[in-house]
C-alpha cells in the first residue's frame, strides 16, 4: 500500500517544463549573484539555528540590512529605535493584565458555585 502512495506522488513531483511559460524565479531585489545566495543561505541556517523562535522573515530583513549597509548606518538605525517612543504606552501592562487575570478567575469561581 505505501509503495503505491510513493509513486502517486513521486509522479507528482516531476518538474514539467512547458513551453513559453517561464519557470518562478525567487525575488533577488539585491542583485546577489549566485555566490552571495548560496552565503545568505548558509547565513540563514546558522541564525534558525541560533534564533529558533525568530521568523525567515525576520531573519532575511536583517541579514539583508546588515550585508547592504555599513556599520553606521546601523547604528543610526539602532539609536533611533531607542530614541523613539513606543506608539501606546506600556507603564500599566502588568497593572492591566492582572486585573484581567483576576476577573477571570472571579468568574469561574463563580461559575463552579
Amino acid at each position: 500500500m505505501r509503495t503505491k502512495i510513493r509513486k502517486k506522488f513521486s509522479l507528482l513531483n516531476i518538474n514539467m517544463d512547458v513551453k513559453d511559460i517561464p519557470r518562478h524565479k525567487h525575488d533577488n531585489p539585491f542583485n546577489y549573484n549566485d555566490d552571495e545566495l548560496a552565503e545568505k543561505a548558509l547565513a540563514l541556517e546558522k541564525m534558525k539555528v541560533i534564533y529558533k523562535d525568530v521568523p525567515m522573515y525576520y531573519a532575511e530583513m536583517v541579514y539583508d540590512m546588515c550585508k547592504n549597509n555599513d556599520q553606521s548606518k546601523i547604528d543610526e538605525i539602532k539609536q533611533k529605535i531607542e530614541s523613539t517612543p513606543f506608539k501606546y504606552n506600556y507603564s500599566d501592562l502588568q497593572e492591566e493584565l492582572n486585573k484581567v487575570k483576576e476577573r477571570y478567575s472571579n468568574e469561574e469561581l463563580s461559575l463552579k458555585e
